[in-house]
């Protein structure tokens, strides 16, 4: 038996479901599971993975404890962290640590923390090899305070006028370097970084619980 959660759910046959889950030993895994439309999303569940005929197959599903209490945004944006989890990390990925950075980030945002949101995804970009350096140029050169630079190609940083498209101090991006989101004007370079870098991994790929909450913001 080992701990996971429900990253992704799809109906299968009558009483069954497709699922994407993430084990205690940090892999994703997409697995058939009867009875598994009873598997709720935000809840730690107990259940067994076995394999058979190449297909894995999830039994013996059972509560490893409360369901995350999530509404809102909240929801939305714990339905958000699955979202790209499932699509950025392809199945049988094995990353360290990503089962206890997700459980804690879905309990941050309950607690209506959204900073974690650019935490968790820098953590699946750097996974996934597609996030870059950004405290050097592309020459490897250390960044200078005041002069502009632009991420070229969602690769690397190259100097630019002031006046460029994305253009921002070094100084910025040096801040976006160190991964701390807590100040005002980092959160919002980082929130508009990472939705480029996350759409680029995904080759523009329409992710749904974005669009609810630009229309959760929209209504208030």
């Amino acid at each position: 038996m080992q701990k996971f959660w429900v990253i992704r759910k799809q109906p299968y046959r009558e009483n069954s479901a497709l699922l994407t889950v993430l084990a205690e030993n940090n892999r994703l895994t997409r697995c058939i599971a009867r009875g598994g439309i009873k598997a709720s999303e935000f809840q730690p569940l107990f259940g067994l993975l076995t394999l058979k005929k190449n297909l894995a197959w999830l039994s013996k599903i059972e509560p490893a404890g409360s369901r995350v209490p999530l509404q809102g945004t909240e929801l939305i944006s714990a339905l958000y962290l699955n979202e790209i989890t499932n699509w950025i990390l392809p199945e049988g990925a094995e990353v360290e640590r990503l089962f206890d950075l997700y459980t804690d980030s879905v309990k941050d945002i309950s607690l209506k923390s959204f900073d974690v949101l650019r935490r968790f995804e820098r953590f699946l970009l750097e996974a996934a090899g597609t996030y870059p350096m950004l405290d050097v140029d592309r020459n490897g050169k250390q960044l200078h305070d005041h002069i502009y630079y632009r991420l070229h190609q969602f690769q690397e940083l190259v100097e630019v006028n002031s006046d460029e498209v994305d253009a921002l101090h070094g100084a910025d991006w040096r801040a976006l370097s160190m991964g701390v989101y807590s100040e005002p004007v980092t959160a919002r370079h980082a929130k508009w970084l990472h939705r480029g870098l996350v759409d680029h991994t995904l080759g523009g790929r329409r992710l749904v619980s974005r669009e609810m909450l630009s229309e959760a913001r929209k209504s208030r």
